[in-house]
């Protein structure tokens, strides 16, 4: 459907666009403005005339299943027009949306619709090459890597994450030593909910991003992937950031590679690892009809319970977090070594002002009196064992 005029289309539209996609582009804008032209034009309605018709409705259920039929038939007829079948899904979805937030939820019945149809010519991915990946990763990769296989979110909302969002569960993770912290997150495009988790190397590259990231710039980004101008990573980046790791991690591809792979390859793990369908599209942030969200009230709990049991299948360096953080033990780790090195430098600077007789201690009082030793030196050689009374 190009249209070169929108005949059918007006304030209405405009007005449900703006509030609806707040932040799209302006190429995605046009598609949606386009595909609800096309709707209208299939009605022979404009999308005042459409909602004037529901106002004016008294049986609310039976416009709702009759303007269903004529998005079953719209569809259809876009298929017989030569469309692809993914194609025909997404302008059936468009006036599905707006008739959701302009008037009601539509009845449509189920298998009227064909499912989206899976991209063929595309490389699968395993484990062993993830993990090869984020071997092989910098620091702003590793993040990027383990924290998309970890939500398995669209290239677009991963985009738009807010850093304060993540970094604030990030920062609750670590205090609270929680190896997969849970959220609910509201798709962006769809406005469809989703459970997701940080898994334990998401958590802690992401700690080490936000670091980094602050020792470079001046004021803090929006988002968490943020580019020089501090607007968050386009679609190309971050397909190529992937693309670059497959090949700095030497693999043979099957097939095209882009970033909506690792979504994939999360989706897969959660069957695998026994998630049900709605367990899946609860934490891959997919619609879950209104008719079956009514009777899944506890699915987010259930969820955030049974998540941990994927972690063997989207691991990636083979190390599990037992209530502790292996950034802590490093900074742990480096600061004993710095004390210590502090404690030796005293040392030595007490014993070359010392002559052979006198006693360690007088001399380190000596210094004391003298100003020449800091309070912070005796606490550091009385934890050493050097016993020192003032």
């Amino acid at each position: 459907m190009k249209s070169e005029k929108w005949s059918k289309i007006g304030e209405i539209t405009q007005k449900w666009v703006s509030e609806s996609y707040p932040t799209a582009k302006a190429q995605d804008i046009w598609k949606v403005k386009d595909r609800l032209n096309a709707w209208f034009e299939f009605l022979n309605m404009t999308d005042s005339e459409f909602v004037e018709n529901y106002k004016r409705t008294t049986d609310k259920v039976e416009w709702s299943r009759r303007i269903g039929n004529k998005v079953i038939a719209f569809y259809n007829d876009l298929i017989k027009r030569g469309y692809a079948v993914n194609t025909s899904r997404s302008y059936a979805s468009t006036p599905r949306a707006f008739c959701r937030d302009k008037c009601v939820v539509l009845i449509i019945p189920r298998k009227k619709i064909s499912k989206p149809k899976s991209a063929i010519g595309e490389h699968e991915f395993v484990i062993g090459e993830l993990q090869r990946m984020f071997h092989v990763a910098d620091l702003r990769d590793k993040a990027i890597l383990s924290t998309a296989i970890s939500l398995g979110f669209s290239v677009e909302d991963f985009a738009n994450l807010p850093r304060d969002l993540i970094e604030s569960l990030v920062n609750k993770a670590i205090n609270e030593k929680i190896d997969f912290i849970g959220f609910d997150y509201e798709r962006k495009k769809t406005g469809v909910a989703s459970r997701s988790h940080l898994t334990p190397e998401a958590r802690d590259s992401l700690k080490a991003w936000f670091e980094y990231v602050d020792k470079k710039r001046t004021t803090k980004p929006k988002y968490v992937w943020c580019n020089g101008n501090g607007e968050h990573l386009n679609t190309q980046t971050l397909n190529d950031v992937i693309k670059n790791l497959v090949k700095k991690a030497n693999i043979t591809t099957t097939g095209k590679i882009r970033f909506h792979l690792l979504r994939k390859f999360l989706m897969n793990a959660l069957h695998d690892a026994g998630f049900t369908d709605w367990e899946v599209k609860r934490a891959l942030g997919k619609e879950i009809p209104t008719t079956d969200s009514t009777y899944l009230q506890g699915l987010s709990r259930k969820l955030s319970e049974k998540f941990p049991q994927v972690y063997d299948n989207i691991r990636l360096t083979g190390y599990m977090n037992h209530n502790h953080l292996r950034i802590e033990e490093l900074e742990q780790k480096i600061q004993t070594q710095e004390q210590t090195i502090n404690y030796l430098t005293t040392m030595i600077q007490i014993l070359t002002q010392s002559t052979p007789s006198e006693n360690i201690v007088e001399t380190i009082r000596t210094l004391r009196k003298e100003g020449k030793v800091s309070l912070e030196q005796i606490d550091l050689m009385k934890k050493y064992g050097v016993e020192i009374t003032e």
